[in-house]
């Protein structure tokens, strides 16, 4: 449940970015995307208690109930056309395969940027930190393997391993929060679609 009506603000403004940019994809124009976003947050804004309560259920997605809502006004305005020119223009196999090809390119996206991060946490390791993480993860060398190579104990290559993987994991996450709030800081209204490009 939303506690409080920022957190529902919160969420839409952060929304913004990513439905703007598969309404652009699904519709070919920026013009159209912006006015059924507009349209979407409208209805969204109206239906609030029932994102609420649906926000209860295990897996609640913000950004794809509002991309849903202006899927939803783009169809209704697809139909209304299609009945003035007898002419049906939604195609739901391809809107399938336009959300599906968009899912993918996020999570490869998301996947490289992560990969990203990793490695420039990496780099900022001590270099027998750095050594003993490549050596372990990368090409699969065990303690006793890396005891013998560099004549420690494996005790003592598992406490080095253990402190670059908590650098790393820290590293990572100061990364990810900065992230967040450079993305927050493009957004200044969520309602009138101010400064979404």
């Amino acid at each position: 449940m939303l506690g409080s009506p920022l957190d529902f603000d919160d969420l839409l403004q952060q929304a913004q970015r990513p439905v703007l940019g598969y309404l652009i994809r699904l519709t070919g124009s920026l013009h159209a995307a912006q006015d059924l976003l507009q349209s979407a947050n409208v209805t969204a804004i109206a239906k609030r208690d029932s994102f609420a309560s649906a926000s209860d259920a295990p897996g609640s997605n913000f950004v794809a109930w509002l991309r849903q809502i202006a899927v939803n006004h783009y169809r209704n305005q697809v139909r209304k056309e299609s009945s003035v020119h007898s002419v049906s223009l939604v195609d739901e196999d391809l809107h399938e395969l336009i959300e599906q090809r968009y899912r993918q390119r996020v999570d490869l996206e998301q996947q490289d940027a992560d990969w990203r991060r990793v490695t420039e946490c990496l780099q900022q390791l001590p270099d027998h930190q750095r050594a003993v993480m490549t050596q372990f993860y990368l090409h699969g060398r065990t303690l006793v393997q890396l005891a013998k190579s560099t004549g420690r104990k494996p005790n003592a290559i598992g406490q080095t391993l253990y402190r670059a993987r908590l650098a790393v994991v820290q590293c990572v996450k100061r990364w990810t929060v900065q992230e967040s709030a450079d993305e927050a800081a493009l957004h200044t209204n969520p309602v009138s679609g101010q400064n979404l490009t």
